[in-house]
């Protein structure tokens, strides 16, 4: 007796399929969201957004030289080849264009991330000068404000 054409594959072959095929994707999204959720970074890469969030807190401990270390080491010591490599990038591109925003903005955010506020404050300042209403910039030029102890 013919009872047609059969529609897919046994259950005791397709319930372990398909288990195994939700295992494997659940293992794959618990990898993204605990790579996603750590202090390293992002699993898809950096996001927009964190170019533009507020800058850590460091103590003195911390270091204050562009590149990080401490004081100590950091004394008569260039920054590291990569820092030096986009200070001296960012530099070039303002010495040919003063207006190059994100220039002056990359200056910046090197500066304060090395803790050294005050050389920061200007190149913030020229960058909102050339475009005001940037809310994550004025919020990280208020905190390298607060920072630098200088009055607002």
């Amino acid at each position: 007796m013919y009872k047609g054409p059969s529609r897919g594959l046994p259950p005791r072959v397709a319930v372990p399929i398909s288990l195994l095929a939700t295992a494997a994707v659940l293992a794959v999204v618990l990898w993204f969201l605990r790579t996603a959720l750590t202090v390293q970074g992002s699993a898809l890469g950096p996001s927009a957004d964190s170019m533009g969030a507020t800058l850590p807190q460091r103590d003195a401990a911390q270091g204050s030289s562009v590149g990080g270390g401490s004081a100590a080491v950091a004394v008569g010591v260039a920054p590291p080849a990569p820092i030096q490599r986009l200070l001296t990038e960012f530099k070039t591109r303002l010495a040919r264009n003063p207006r190059d925003r994100a220039a002056l903005i990359g200056l910046a955010r090197l500066y304060a991330e090395a803790g050294k506020y005050s050389q920061a404050l200007p190149y913030y300042q020229r960058a909102l000068a050339l475009r005001r209403h940037s809310p994550s910039l004025e919020a990280e030029y208020a905190n390298v404000v607060r920072q630098a102890g200088a009055p607002k």
